[in-house]
């Protein structure tokens, strides 16, 4: 059944149903190699695709049922995110071409160790697959006779654009930190699922926003992870090699902050945002 034709109910449990699926393949995956970064990455994207529809469509579902699974899944990226860390600290030394002591090199190796095993230990002892196999039961939307798929749309994407582009400006100021950076990304990670979600429903011009949001999120996401490591790495020791590799980390931090600013700046500025907000109070205004 196309899209246009599919009722919201029918739209809500087919759209969370095909992420679920997704999330339950890649906990298997992860499950019997959680030493493979690729398979930690993609885990941590289907629980953000899933966990986004739940906050979506959290008013048409069993509101209990929802907590109950975004409590567990918040468990499982806290898990991933400890794993990444630890890989992304060494990728990133490496980028910034600062010489890694080999008592840090061994220092973040036997920490990804211990954070693997307790990635490993948590998907085993909570019968992640099993559970989210009972979720399928759990994704029947309750919709009232007015509700459309593009009422809906609107609903969601207006205010959440609004959030994303406030965000931006926020971000993109001069006194701006990386916590507010990293904050502006997140906000960009759940409208480009929402969008996701939606799809051509959105308007003509939903796959230019995810593109320039995708843009945003790679360069936002190069900024938090030299703020990540600065974390990581951090030794009150004063360990003079230990300087050198935060020395080497803060240059590439404001460099990929001019390169953020940059492209918000030629992309996202006052005209692009008010075109952006005003096509997405549009959406299924024609119905």
């Amino acid at each position: 059944m196309r899209t246009a034709e599919k009722t919201l109910d029918r739209f809500v449990e087919a759209s969370l149903q095909e992420r679920l699926k997704k999330l339950s393949s890649e906990l298997r995956k992860t499950g019997k190699d959680p030493k493979n970064p690729d398979h930690i990455h993609d885990l941590r994207v289907a629980v953000r695709r899933y966990t986004q529809g739940l906050r979506v469509f959290k008013h048409l579902l069993d509101r209990n049922r929802v907590k109950k699974m975004r409590r567990r899944l918040k468990k499982i990226m806290d898990a991933c995110g400890a794993v990444r860390n630890c890989d992304i600290s060494l990728e990133v030394l490496q980028v910034s071409g600062a010489p890694v002591p080999g008592s840090l090199d061994r220092r973040l190796k036997k920490l990804r160790s211990e954070k693997e095993r307790d990635l490993a230990q948590l998907l085993e002892s909570s019968s992640a697959t099993t559970k989210t196999k009972r979720w399928e039961d759990w994704l029947k939307a309750e919709t009232g006779p007015n509700q459309t798929i593009a009422s809906t749309a609107r609903r969601v994407l207006a205010p959440l654009s609004k959030q994303f582009l406030d965000a931006g400006v926020q971000a993109a100021a001069a006194q701006a930190t990386p916590i507010e950076m990293h904050r502006f990304r997140l906000q960009g990670k759940r409208i480009r699922y929402t969008l996701e979600i939606f799809g051509p429903i959105a308007g003509p011009d939903w796959e230019q926003w995810i593109a320039t949001i995708r843009d945003l999120q790679e360069r936002l996401g190069g900024i938090n992870d030299c703020a990540t490591t600065r974390d990581v790495i951090a030794d009150p020791s004063g360990d003079q090699a230990l300087r050198e590799a935060e020395s080497a980390l803060e240059v590439l931090l404001r460099q990929r902050v001019a390169a953020f600013h940059e492209y918000w700046n030629a992309n996202l500025g006052p005209d692009q945002r008010r075109h952006w907000l005003s096509k997405v109070r549009q959406i299924g205004k024609s119905e």
